[in-house]
């Protein structure tokens, strides 16, 4: 089919998609990308936020996608991201308290200024995906 790409996105626990798209747009590590049949070849490293895919018919589906990479072949598309899952899957109730707690454990470890930034680094990025998380499924903007 003309101006469509096999997509595939995948965790290291599952196949989350894997079907003929119009277009794809994806969170890269330096910004929003986006992606049509016939792109020129690349690999990318994934951001944390929203990714978009449109299907032939015009519909969309919405998934948030924290980390991994992206390689756009003449042929496909593959997504090989750390987490990936549909708007409507994401259980906002655990990811909101999910934030909370990383939010809770962040301000403790700010008062401890011998504490490793390892920790920090960990749950500054559980808290960018929780919040993405969040925004994708339709939740406050915390």
């Amino acid at each position: 089919m003309a101006g469509t790409f096999p997509l595939s996105i995948v965790t290291p626990e599952r196949t989350v998609v894997s079907e003929t798209v119009a277009a794809v747009q994806l969170p890269a590590s330096g910004g929003s990308m986006g992606i049509l049949a016939g792109h020129a070849p690349l690999l990318a490293e994934l951001g944390v936020g929203e990714c978009v895919v449109k299907l032939p018919g015009g519909a969309e589906e919405t998934y948030a996608v924290a980390g991994g990479t992206v390689e756009v072949s003449r042929e496909q598309v593959t997504v090989l991201a750390d987490t990936a899952e549909r708007s409507i899957d994401i259980d906002l109730t655990g990811a909101e308290a999910s934030l909370q707690a990383a939010r809770q454990l962040l301000a403790t470890l700010e008062s401890s200024p011998d504490t490793a930034n390892a920790s920090r680094d960990e749950l500054n990025e559980t808290i960018r995906r929780e919040q993405s998380r969040i925004r994708i499924a339709g939740g406050s903007r915390n």
